[in-house]
Parts: structure tokens; sequence; C-alpha cells
């Protein structure tokens, strides 16, 4: 946390990126998210285990809302968000490989995420940043248990 955050609490001055940045930063996270999505889809599919179950499907609900957040940011900033039509379901059934998949795309996110943390994003966009990594740090902690 700065020193402007601290002295402005929820307000902001200064300059921010501006809306053609922001849209060329967050649409690569948009197609990360997901990729993401498909792979616990396939993972929900696969699962015989009610409780893993449940976990991937809240998981799922959360994922899909921040997937939704993020498109948001795009278009508001008169952009056409990445909406995953290139994707085959096909690729994101991996087997056993499926749960290594998932932990690398989360941590590709997390990564994407971290990046954006020293960027002057709009206030709107940095609260849904803000949330989606939080988000994103409850699902890294289930899907270790996967």
């Amino acid at each position: 946390m700065g020193i402007k955050e601290l002295i402005l609490q929820k307000g902001w001055a200064g300059r921010t990126i501006d809306r053609a940045e922001t849209i060329e930063r967050i649409n690569p996270m948009i197609q990360t998210m997901t990729e993401l999505m498909h792979l616990y889809m396939a993972a929900a599919e696969n699962t015989a285990n009610a409780d893993l179950g449940q976990r991937i499907d809240a998981s799922l609900r959360t994922l899909r809302m921040d997937i939704g957040k993020m498109c948001e940011i795009v278009f508001s900033c008169g952009g056409v968000a990445y909406s995953g039509t290139d994707l085959d379901t096909a690729d994101f059934r991996l087997g056993n490989a499926l749960s290594g998949a998932i932990e690398s795309k989360e941590q590709e996110l997390r990564t994407a995420l971290e990046a954006q943390e020293s960027v002057e994003h709009q206030m709107r966009s940095r609260a849904i940043l803000l949330n989606v990594d939080t988000n994103q740090k409850t699902r890294m902690n289930a899907v270790r248990g996967l």
C-alpha cells in the first residue's frame, strides 16, 4: 500500500492508464480465466467424489463471476472482451494430468494478477482486480486439496 492510498483511503488522484492499455492488460487475463474455467468443468465431469465436486462447483461459480467482472472492465473501456470461441473443450479433457494443468493455469493467473499491482488502473478496475485476486487465492488453496 503506497502513501497515496493511505492518505486518500478509497479515493484516487493522479494519472491512470488509458482505456486501450486497460483492454490490452485485461483481455489476456480473461483468456487465462476462460481456459481455467474449461479445466474446472472437465474436472467436475471426471470426479465421482461428491465433496470434491462441490468444491469444484464453488470454484467454478466464483470464476465465472470473476470472468464477467473482468469483461465488464473491457466493455466499459469500449473494447471487445475475449470470449473463448476459439477454444475446443476437448482440449481440456486431460485425464490424470488435469489437476496439474489446473494448478499451472492458476499460477499463470497469479503471475498476471501480481503484475497488475504496480499499474495505475482506474479505481473501479483496481477494485475488481483486488476481488479477483482474493478469489484466485481461495481457489489456489482449494486446488492444493485436489
